[in-house]
């Protein structure tokens, strides 16, 4: 009975370390590092709204990183990306809001509306960025979703890094790890999905 329980636990350990060493090649370490001083735009993945229109604790810390570029004259455009996904309220156009609260003039915000993931995200900005000239990108999202955005970047959006909006005060670390997790795990599962 013994040496039936060991290699059952051989065998899910050995099955846990492939999908482990899978994973760790099909999605790579986000790109961080900037090659450039300035990027045409910065391309911000959208998260929910609140149901009354307000941006949402995690997509008010993804703008004001966009927003904290563009003050910087590091990104000249911003392109607000995301649909209404979990309420009525469109994403892209809650972050445009926001953005303009914060100081950045309309013509300089971009809004895609039809991303209902972080693939679309990737996906919908590339073309825009196509369309409107644009070469490279900052891609701006939460540090647990880096992961998942640059792997859309790479194939979506050209010369590209991420960068890292700060987690919302308050947020515990607990949730947090489970973000990074539970963001990691939907990726790989998306991938056996065809979403690769």
């Amino acid at each position: 009975m013994k040496s039936i329980f060991s290699k059952i636990g051989w065998m899910t350990a050995g099955f846990a370390g492939a999908n482990i060493l899978l994973f760790c090649v099909m999605f790579r370490r986000p790109k961080v590092r900037w090659e450039q001083d300035k990027y045409d735009c910065a391309v911000v993945c959208g998260c929910r709204a609140e149901n009354d229109g307000q941006p949402s604790e995690i997509l008010k810390t993804r703008v004001e990183k966009a927003v904290e570029l563009w003050k910087e004259r590091k990104v000249q455009y911003l392109i607000m990306s995301g649909a209404g996904v979990y309420n009525h309220h469109v994403e892209a156009e809650v972050m445009k809001r926001y953005a303009k609260e914060l100081g950045v003039p309309e013509e300089y915000i971009l809004e895609e509306k039809q991303a209902v993931s972080t693939y679309h995200n990737m996906l919908y900005s590339g073309r825009m960025m196509r369309n409107c000239g644009f070469k490279d990108c900052v891609v701006v999202t939460s540090g647990w979703h880096l992961r998942k955005a640059d792997h859309y970047a790479r194939k979506n959006v050209g010369r590209y890094v991420t960068a890292a909006a700060d987690d919302p005060g308050g947020e515990r670390a607990g949730r947090i790890i489970w973000l990074h997790i539970w963001t990691n795990l939907h990726m790989y599962m998306n991938m056996w999905r065809g979403y690769y």
